[in-house]
């Protein structure tokens, strides 16, 4: 399937986190994931990423810092 991948759509990878696309070409896509800059290649991408909403993005954004919180607040309580 062709899919047009334009600058400051979202798309989740393969372990569901949302990436933010900065810029692609022909060969590759330049996308922000955790706060950094990553690189993949057309072919990978087109294979383990799939668009988001940017609603759909927040939503997971959030429920992954509210999971990361509850993992500190359990590690302080054990501690």
């Amino acid at each position: 399937m062709f899919r047009i991948i334009q600058p400051n759509t979202w798309y989740a990878d393969d372990f569901g986190v949302p990436c933010k696309i900065l810029r692609s070409t022909h060969e590759v896509i330049h996308y922000i994931r955790n706060g950094r800059t990553c690189i993949a290649s057309m072919g990978r991408f087109q294979h383990e990423f799939e668009p988001l909403t940017k609603a759909q993005a927040e939503r997971i954004a959030e429920e992954i810092e509210t999971a990361e919180h509850l993992k500190r607040l359990r590690a302080m309580r054990a501690a």
